[in-house]
C-alpha cells in the first residue's frame, strides 16, 4: 500500500533526508531557498518529459553520489513526479523515491498510484513504469499556484467526481480544496489497490484521456483542461449510449469548467495520436460514464473514431 500523508508537516524533513531532489525552474524560483543544495533543476513543461532528460537526471544523480540504497525526491507538479519516478525506477535497477507535489493536479491525482513515464514524439507517457513513491501532500504549496495550474487540477477532480456519488455531490456544494484532495486520494487509492497495473478496474480513471491526451499534445493546453475537453468530446461522440437526461447534466457540469466555446481541433491528428495510445489493444479505447459511478468501455476502429469525432466537433 502506498504511503500518503496529507498536511503532516514532514515534507521539509523528507527533502533534507534525500540524496537528490529534482524540481523545475518555475518551482525553483519560488521555493529554491527552501530546497537543499543537492537539487537538480530542469525546465518546466512537457517538453522536458523526454528520454534525453532522463539521461541528464541519471547523470546528475551519479554526480551527487546516489547509490542503490538511497532515496530521491520529486518536488513539483506531475511532470516532475513522472520523470523522476521513471528515472528512479530504472536507475541502478530501481531505487526508492518520494513525491512532494506542489500543484493541485499532482496532489489530487498524479502523486497517487505509481504511474511514471516520459513522452516520445506526440505520444504522452509512451515509455514508463509503475513505481510507487512515498507521497507527502502539503496544501500550503497551493498558495503560490498559478490560475492555469489550479484550473488544470480542477479538471482531474471533476473527472474523479464522476466515479463517486459522494464526491459528485460535494462538487455541487461549497468547494474546499483540502477536502477535495482527501476525497480524491482516498477514491484513487481504493481503485489502484484493485488494479495496480491498469488492466482492469483502474481503467475507469482514463475517462477523457483518449481524446484529452491528443488535445494536450497538439495544443499545449493544460492536462486537466484537456481531459475535460476530451471528456466533453468523448461523451458527445457516444451520446447514443448515455441516458438523455444524464448526457445533458454532464455537458452542463463540464461547461462550468471549460465553457461552451466551439471546439475546433484537427480530427485526423487527434485520431492518429489516439490510435497510438498505450491503453489500446486492437482498437481505440474510450472509457465513458453511463451514470455516476458506472463507467463503461467502448472500443472503436480508427474509421469509427474519426467519424464520431468529426460529428462531435
Amino acid at each position: 500500500m502506498q504511503k500518503i500523508l496529507i498536511n503532516s508537516g514532514e515534507d521539509i524533513g523528507e527533502l533534507y533526508k534525500a540524496k537528490f531532489v529534482l524540481t523545475d525552474d518555475n518551482v525553483n524560483k519560488i521555493y529554491g531557498p527552501l530546497l537543499p543544495k543537492n537539487k537538480f533543476v530542469i525546465k518546466a513543461g512537457e517538453d522536458s518529459k523526454t528520454l534525453f532528460s532522463v539521461e541528464k537526471i541519471a547523470d546528475a544523480m551519479l554526480k551527487f553520489g546516489v547509490k542503490r540504497g538511497d532515496k530521491v525526491v520529486a518536488f513539483g507538479g506531475g511532470m516532475i513526479g513522472d520523470i523522476l519516478g521513471f528515472t528512479a525506477s530504472v536507475y541502478m535497477r530501481g531505487i526508492e523515491w518520494s513525491f512532494i507535489p506542489t500543484t493541485l493536479l499532482a496532489m489530487a491525482d498524479s502523486s497517487v498510484g505509481g504511474k511514471t513515464g516520459v513522452n516520445v514524439g506526440l505520444i504522452k507517457n509512451a515509455v514508463g513504469s509503475f513505481s510507487m513513491p512515498d507521497t507527502f501532500i502539503e496544501t500550503k504549496y497551493l498558495n503560490t499556484l498559478p490560475k492555469r495550474e489550479f484550473e488544470s487540477g480542477m479538471g482531474e477532480i471533476v473527472k474523479m467526481s464522476l466515479l463517486d456519488q459522494d464526491l459528485y455531490n460535494f462538487m455541487h456544494g461549497t468547494f474546499n480544496e483540502v477536502e477535495a484532495i482527501k476525497k480524491c486520494v482516498k477514491l484513487k487509492s481504493d481503485i489502484v489497490q484493485k488494479d495496480m497495473t491498469d488492466k482492469g478496474a483502474r481503467k475507469v480513471l482514463n475517462m477523457g484521456h483518449t481524446v484529452g491526451h491528443a488535445i494536450e499534445m497538439i495544443t499545449g493546453l493544460s492536462h486537466g483542461k484537456s481531459v475535460l475537453i476530451g471528456l466533453r468530446l468523448e461523451t458527445l461522440m457516444l451520446r447514443d449510449l448515455l441516458e438523455h437526461n444524464f448526457f445533458y447534466e454532464l455537458q452542463s457540469y463540464i461547461a462550468k469548467y471549460v465553457g461552451n466555446a466551439p471546439i475546433n481541433f484537427d480530427a485526423q491528428a487527434v485520431t492518429v495520436i489516439a490510435s497510438s495510445d498505450k491503453k489500446n489493444g486492437d482498437g481505440i479505447s474510450i472509457m465513458y460514464p453511463r451514470a455516476i459511478g458506472d463507467v463503461r468501455e467502448v472500443v472503436l476502429s480508427q474509421k469509427e473514431f474519426l467519424y464520431l469525432l468529426k460529428g462531435a466537433m
